[in-house]
């Protein structure tokens, strides 16, 4: 099988795919700012999330790969737009089966001056790869091997044909070969890449700069320096922003949206995000290991209440087993609907006419509003004879080998965010994966064991379809719904949020 993309123009890629980037904070004194003063100088983020680590490969969230896009880029990016992926260090690529040929872009420097070339890219890889403590590392496990056709062409071969390596490839970011070598074990201490911003200061859990790269390959940001501060908690941050102190702020509680909107200073902004929010059934115990009653959980839920009611309004109905802008999607999917004569009928056909008991697990400290939810829930499903108990755990216990990754939960609140149907089908669907969802269908599994390996992206898409069919009728789970992200700018500071978790500075400007 032989099949060719063609990535399309960086400038059009940053055009119509604005993504998202978080930042760290101090205290005390470096809040001296005067109302509201974005400038083309100076722009400041408060931001939920700041780096763990100067380590590029040391960490595995959406939050802190917004952060390393400003400082270095990878060979592909998502392209919302399209919905599928564009080139960034990468011109245009082809999918050989076992290999993968990347033409790699052309004139472009480090941070350092140094020219990027394929040495850089396996560098690179070979460094996540060798760094076992790395959560980025599975990505390229399937590499057995990295070679230079020569200082602009890749060739990346796999132990067996994988298409979805381009999938893999995004946020894995490309560092200075010259850089290591010269720095040694220091390097950390300075991130060399390509991106549109070099790396000036960091305090951990603290405050990042960044100064804009004047050499840089793409079009020139907007902004001269992006200092970025973390603020954990939320009204702090909404506080910060009201009163002038930064300039763009992420994960706004819903209970504050007015008042940011009611400020003449500052807006609000939205996208639809992409962690999608679902009840696992664990066909592994009972009584989810009867169909019927998972088909009657999917007609006894409607997640447009907990929409309305609970993060009011700011939310997305999934129809489907995936959200409408995640790769693979099918429009034509429709949800179960509500309806309770419905669900009682299959709960009573599958043996249980007086309805039955449940313990519904989930993560308050790790999922917004995730109590309140599965309140509503648990009140959905009493009225057709579900009586269900509400089990509330930290995270570290309901994710980890006593919870949902040892497969000891029959029932549970979670969410998962992805680009590609393919990492939520696998991760939660595919059989002997995980333990999260321990789910088995030959036939999902063929169509996954397909896709992985089809590089012809409609076929791919058309393959996720029909595995995304079986998972609604056999109904291991109950989709619920993606929600808004939502950010807090300054009304001078011209930024349209798309989906990533991300606020990438290099596609702001300052309104005069």
């Amino acid at each position: 099988m032989r099949s060719q993309n063609k990535a399309i123009n960086r400038r059009e890629f940053l055009r119509n795919s604005t993504l998202a980037g978080l930042g760290a904070f101090v205290s005390g004194a470096s809040w001296h700012r005067s109302s509201h003063a974005a400038s083309t100088e100076r722009l400041t983020i408060l931001s939920s999330v700041s780096l763990s680590s100067l380590n590029p490969y040391n960490f595995s969230s959406s939050p802190e790969y917004g952060i390393w896009n400003h400082m270095a880029e990878s060979l592909v990016e998502v392209d919302y737009v399209k919905m599928g992926y564009a080139g960034v260090l990468a011109e245009s690529w082809e999918y050989q089966g076992k290999r993968w040929v990347f033409n790699l872009r052309k004139g472009v420097s480090f941070h350092d001056g140094s020219p990027f070339t394929a040495k850089d890219v396996i560098h690179s890889f070979q460094r996540l790869l060798n760094d076992k403590k790395s959560p980025q590392r599975y990505a390229l496990t399937d590499i057995v091997e990295m070679k230079p056709a020569d200082d602009h062409t890749l060739i990346l071969t796999t132990k067996e044909p994988t298409a979805v390596m381009i999938e893999r490839l995004n946020n894995r970011n490309i560092l200075s070969k010259t850089a290591a070598d010269k720095y040694g074990s220091d390097v950390d201490q300075h991130p060399t890449g390509t991106g549109p911003y070099k790396f000036v200061s960091w305090l951990r859990d603290g405050q990042l700069v960044l100064t804009r790269n004047d050499d840089y390959w793409g079009p020139k940001a907007a902004i001269k320096e992006i200092v970025t501060r973390k603020v954990g908690e939320d009204a702090a941050r909404v506080a910060g922003l009201l009163a002038g102190q930064g300039d763009v702020i992420n994960n706004v509680p819903v209970e504050d949206v007015s008042r940011i909107e009611r400020n003449p200073r500052t807006r609000v902004e939205r996208a639809q995000g992409q962690r999608m929010y679902f009840l696992a059934l664990n066909p592994v115990y009972k009584p989810f290991d009867n169909k019927l009653v998972r088909q009657a959980f999917n007609y006894a839920i409607d997640p447009a209440v907990i929409i309305k009611h609970i993060y009011e309004g700011n939310g997305y109905i999934m129809d489907g087993p995936v959200a409408s802008n995640v790769i693979g999607a099918d429009p034509k999917i429709k949800r179960y609907p509500l309806d309770t004569k419905k669900a009682k009928e299959l709960l009573a056909k599958a043996g249980y006419p007086n309805g039955l008991d449940v313990k519904l697990y989930l993560s308050p400290d790790r999922y917004p509003k995730a109590r309140e939810v599965c309140q509503v829930i648990a009140d959905q499903l009493r009225k057709v004879d579900v009586r269900t108990e509400l089990v509330a755990q930290e995270f570290a216990v309901f994710w980890g080998n006593e919870g949902v990754n040892g497969g000891k939960l029959p029932f549970y609140y979670v969410g998962r965010p992805a680009v590609d149907a393919d990492t939520l089908y696998e991760q939660y669907f595919r059989s002997g994966v995980t333990k999260r969802l321990e789910y088995k269908n030959p036939e999902f599994d063929k169509l996954i064991d397909e896709e992985q390996t089809t590089g012809d992206m409609k076929k791919r898409i058309t393959l996720l379809q029909q595995a995304g069919r079986i998972l609604m009728d056999d109904a291991p789970f109950v989709p619920l719904y993606t929600l808004a992200e939502i950010y807090g700018v300054a009304r001078n500071v011209i930024w349209k949020a798309t989906p990533g978790e991300r606020v990438l500075s290099y596609e702001m400007k300052i309104r005069s």
